[in-house]
């Protein structure tokens, strides 16, 4: 009886033994690396997410989970095995591993939120040969993708100046040039009255203005404000932080294609892996990445109050350039250098994304409210 006992207490131990070894051992030589095939997408466009993992040892691992934490916005398309943890996600997949054998598992992914996405924390467990006992530890694998802002259709938007849409409203903020002029054409409550070709219109017994072409060197400006209120800190509201980048990346898509040198500046604080990302894109025509990549990484955020941004850069405003200010909110300090900024010359549009047309009219500058895509 006592040997039996002996014995039995005997090989619990040596599975015991057995179980914490294989159980510890598992990490050693263990190797997990991800990979994705797009890092730049549009709101809910597939892209494809690769786990690899690589036991590279003779010991076999009977029991492997991981646990991929991911950003809520992010769906899984082709594999649902997740649970809820905040606002994240914890996606979870288990593997059994022959000796130096390598596994791959693929994944189609989307996310319909502009923004920037780092997929970080893995959580790795390792059972024993016998499956008794788990052991897990936490592995940080960073990854970064940017899904950048929905593109719309600019005359699908409702502004409170209805003279705003048309093919035309971005050539229209662009310097015109005197000495091209390509045509004749019906006056409108925009046009300038020096403009008016007085021949023309005492034989067409109607008001016609000169129509004139745009110079090559012309550019245009974006700047995105994100500042909605005071203090510039508390006062965030995301939606129409959301609308101005909208509609910021849609106007820069669309003066690009027209042939105009487009660049775009923030005051949004910006989401990153790099220790250093520029918040100021400069006019150029091939800029549309650029300007895309921007878009995607502004958060709700913001660095510095509008009007001390604005006075850091007044030296940095030039009269070659037409200035689209895209903001929910302007005070008393910013309207005065818009206005100082004005009257040296400089080319300044405002598009109004407050919620009822708060932004203040400034004195000779053109101001639309923005109100949302029509419903067609």
């Amino acid at each position: 009886m006592y040997i039996q006992f002996a014995l039995i207490l005997a090989i619990l131990t040596i599975i015991f033994f057995i179980g914490e070894f294989t159980r510890k051992k598992g990490f050693d030589k263990l190797k997990i690396s991800r990979s994705i095939d797009k890092d730049r997408i549009l709101p809910g466009e597939e892209f494809t997410l690769t786990t690899t993992i690589e036991n590279n040892k003779r010991l076999p691992i009977s029991f492997l989970m991981l646990s991929e934490k991911v950003p809520a916005a992010v769906e899984f398309v082709s594999d649902n095995n997740n649970f809820k943890e905040g606002v994240d996600l914890w996606h979870l997949s288990k593997y059994t591993i022959s000796w130096f054998e390598r596994k791959r598992r693929i994944y189609k992914l989307k996310c319909n939120v502009r923004g920037t996405y780092i997929l970080r924390d893995i959580n790795v467990t390792v059972g024993d040969l016998f499956g008794y006992s788990t052991e897990t530890v936490a592995v940080e694998d960073f990854l970064e993708f940017l899904v950048y802002p929905k593109l719309i259709n600019m005359n699908n938007v409702e502004f409170t100046n209805t003279n705003f849409q048309g093919d035309n409203y971005v050539k229209r903020w662009i310097h015109k040039d005197p000495l091209y002029i390509k045509g004749i054409r019906e006056y409108n409550v925009e046009d300038r009255m020096k403009d008016i070709h007085w021949k023309s219109s005492l034989k067409m017994d109607r008001l016609m203005v000169k129509e004139y072409d745009f110079t090559s060197d012309r550019e245009l400006t974006i700047i995105v404000n994100g500042q909605c209120g005071e203090p510039y800190w508390g006062s965030i509201q995301p939606v129409l932080i959301e609308n101005g980048i909208t509609v910021a990346a849609s106007l820069a898509s669309i003066a690009i294609k027209e042939g105009v040198p487009t660049g775009m500046w923030t005051n949004c604080q910006l989401i990153g892996m790099q220790t250093k990302i520029t918040s100021e894109v400069y006019p150029d025509i091939n800029a549309l990445k650029k300007i895309m990549e921007l878009s995607a990484r502004m958060s709700y955020s913001i660095t510095i109050k509008f009007s001390d941004y604005l006075r850091s850069k007044v030296k940095d405003f030039n009269q070659n350039s037409t200035y689209v200010i895209i903001t929910p909110y302007l005070d008393e300090d910013g309207v005065g250098i818009l206005s100082k900024l004005k009257r040296r010359g400089i080319l300044i549009k405002v598009i109004d994304v407050s919620l009822k047309d708060t932004v203040p009219y400034i004195s000779g500058i053109e101001k639309n409210h923005y109100k949302g895509e029509l419903r067609v």
